[in-house]
């Protein structure tokens, strides 16, 4: 980006604001140009662990979730230069019945389940899958249970894996 200024001369000023005015136009540049980089900065990771426990999807739930995470890739791929290997796809809700014995351990002990203690209601969580880019596959038929999730686009942890949280 070139900024040129513009500046009306003077007969008794001469050129003394000319330079000083250029001086500040650029050191304004150079914050403006801090600023943005600061803020585009889209491949920072979460590193909290968004799953609190794993979940099985019905083979419906996961044949969905994989044309999503198929169409996704097919339209983005191209667009991400440092791609993460995985992508984390939204596969179904889950609800308090669905989840395994010693529901409330595992969500005392989790990361990222804040919402579920701010509210008074049931669980309702989201069953995330992970997409292996490479494969063009799921890496199981087992999600992992999450409550709270990261914003669409945003880099984060499920268990082991780091993946781009496509959402739904």
């Amino acid at each position: 980006m070139l900024i040129t200024c513009f500046l009306k001369e003077s007969p008794t000023m001469g050129n003394r604001r000319g330079p000083l005015f250029v001086k500040r136009c650029k050191k304004l540049l150079i914050c403006l140009c801090l600023l943005l980089v600061g803020c585009a900065n889209s491949d920072k990771v979460e590193n909290r662990d968004y799953a609190f426990d794993t979940y099985d999807p019905t083979p419906n739930e996961i044949q969905l979730a994989q044309q999503r995470a198929q169409r996704y890739w097919a339209k983005n791929s191209q667009r991400f230069k440092n791609s993460t290997k995985y992508l984390a796809v939204y596969a179904t809700s889950v609800v308090q019945g669905d989840v395994n014995q010693g529901l409330y351990a595992k969500l005392i002990n989790s990361q990222t389940t804040t919402s579920f203690f701010e509210t008074d209601t049931s669980l309702n969580g989201s069953c995330i899958m992970i997409y292996d880019t490479a494969t063009n596959s799921f890496v199981s038929n087992q999600g992992y249970a999450s409550i709270d999730l990261p914003p669409r686009g945003a880099t984060a942890r499920w268990d082991g894996y780091t993946a781009k949280y496509i959402g739904w």
